[in-house]
């Protein structure tokens, strides 16, 4: 296996990164990237995760499954631990087992990172030091053959990096390979050196000699004026090769973590059900006592109400994952992210959804609504919420992309609700009488969920590959 980036350059924002940077690392090395702050480390990681792109330059990945990305192939450890608050120390570690395939024991690479006795403690209530850990402990569980390593060593005490330091030396003795951007030493023999400086932060070589020429030796090649370059020699070690999950049991896992979050922390089901009875008894004040009127107009007030109700929720189906890390591991491993996506919109519509549509009939008594239009509103909220949910999944994966994108979320996702909207209004008044029978409606409202469900996943999955 060997991994190499040949003449890379990143431009973000119009500024240079960094440029001219090559290396070529075998099974067995490993690669530290140094440094000042803004020099690139962190972007060099993430552009050979394949979270970024390069500018110019390419990157390659030799002797593993051909169709297989480097991502696929790697455990990305960020500055962000990718753990939720809400769950405990197993169920976080387990759901990375699940996701990401599977590997060792969690309780046995638990043990390794000395967190066995904190198995049912929440993610929130450990120190900086013990979420470090937790996050090593994933790359225990699941294996990988290529470490990329964003300052592993940041919040760890002596014993800590000790630990981490024949962690990491045990991978490179089973063929593995190491990229770690850091500011100090990391204790692996042999390490080859990388180093990002200049008098443009992060771009090409450090300062020249007095005499005007530079010239370091990373690995077995120099580096020359302008370029950064480091190539090692050959080793025989071979890796193991990875082991993956299957698409359902990765499917079946990030739904089961999403809707336990959501039960767990309160901001769901319970949320969405209490905003949609606020909705339905202030707006009775507002019509007056005039009980047909209400009839009239009940079955689109429970409808703003399920509509408005399910955009309480819709912040939370990617910023929180972003936040904390998990996204890129998301993005970037596990199964095609257009399923994953998929995956979470259902968790989401189970726990947002389906609540509203379960409360709508209880409502529909406090609107006078007759029995036959509460069960008609209560049909059409069953197959339109799902399309709110969908269309939602586009805006929330746009949002993870905008600065305060929570504010911004509603006014991208109302203007698309709107055709649901108004033949889920249009379905349940047919269902009392009138011009239009009621399958015209409901049937273009079946066909507007089937048309969110088809393109929402897709589309939000390809703007958050995008996402840089």
């Amino acid at each position: 296996m060997k991994l190499s980036g040949t003449d890379l350059a990143c431009v973000r924002a119009g500024l240079p990164i960094f440029r001219d940077v090559s290396f070529a690392i075998e099974a067995g090395q490993a690669l530290l990237i140094t440094g000042p702050n803004g020099s690139g480390k962190t972007t060099l990681l993430r552009l050979i995760a394949g979270l970024i792109r390069p500018t110019q330059g390419h990157i390659m990945l030799g002797g593993v499954d051909p169709e297989a990305s480097i991502g696929e192939e790697a455990h990305y450890l960020a500055h962000q631990d990718a753990l939720k608050p809400s769950l405990t120390v197993a169920e976080n570690l387990g759901f990375w087992s699940r996701f990401l395939g599977p590997g060792a024991s969690p309780e046995a690479a638990l043990a390794a990172v000395g967190l066995d006795s904190l198995t049912g403690l929440p993610a929130a209530y450990l120190s900086a030091g013990q979420r470090r850990r937790l996050s090593l402990a994933r790359l225990l569980a699941v294996y990988r053959p290529i470490w990329l390593l964003d300052e592993p060593t940041a919040a760890l005490d002596a014993d800590g990096q000790a630990s981490l330091a024949k962690l990491m030396q045990d991978h490179l003795a089973s063929g593995g390979i190491i990229v770690a951007a850091t500011h100090g030493p990391l204790g692996i023999n042999g390490a080859s050196e990388l180093r990002l400086s200049g008098g443009e932060p992060g771009c090409g070589p450090g300062p020249a000699s007095p005499s005007g020429a530079r010239e370091e030796v990373r690995g077995n090649e120099a580096v020359s004026p302008g370029r950064s370059r480091l190539a090692v020699g050959r080793i025989t070690t071979q890796p193991q090769a990875a082991k993956r999950a299957t698409v359902r049991q990765s499917l079946g896992s990030i739904f089961i973590r999403d809707v336990t979050i959501a039960l767990r922390v309160g901001g769901g089901a319970l949320m969405g059900v209490l905003f949609f009875l606020a909705v339905v008894t202030l707006i009775p004040f507002a019509l007056g006592p005039d009980l047909a009127l209400l009839r009239r107009v009940g079955p689109a007030v429970l409808w703003l109400g399920a509509l408005l109700a399910s955009l309480l929720a819709l912040d939370r189906l990617f910023a929180a994952d972003q936040d904390d890390g998990s996204l890129d591991l998301i993005v970037t491993s596990g199964p095609p992210l257009e399923l994953t996506v998929g995956a979470k919109a259902a968790a989401h519509w189970l726990t947002t959804g389906l609540p509203l549509v379960v409360a709508s009939p209880l409502f529909g008594v406090l609107l006078n609504l007759e029995p036959g239009s509460i069960g008609a509103t209560a049909l059409t909220l069953l197959v339109g919420t799902p399309a709110l949910t969908l269309i939602g999944l586009i805006g929330a994966a746009l949002a993870v992309a905008l600065r305060r994108g929570g504010i911004l979320l509603p006014v991208l996702v109302l203007p698309l609700t709107i055709p649901v909207l108004i033949f889920g209004v249009a379905a349940a008044h047919a269902a009392l009488g009138g011009p239009v029978r009621f399958a015209t409606p409901f049937t273009i409202l079946c066909a507007l969920t089937l048309i969110s469900l088809v393109i929402g996943p897709f589309a939000a999955a390809a703007t958050l590959r995008h996402t840089e």
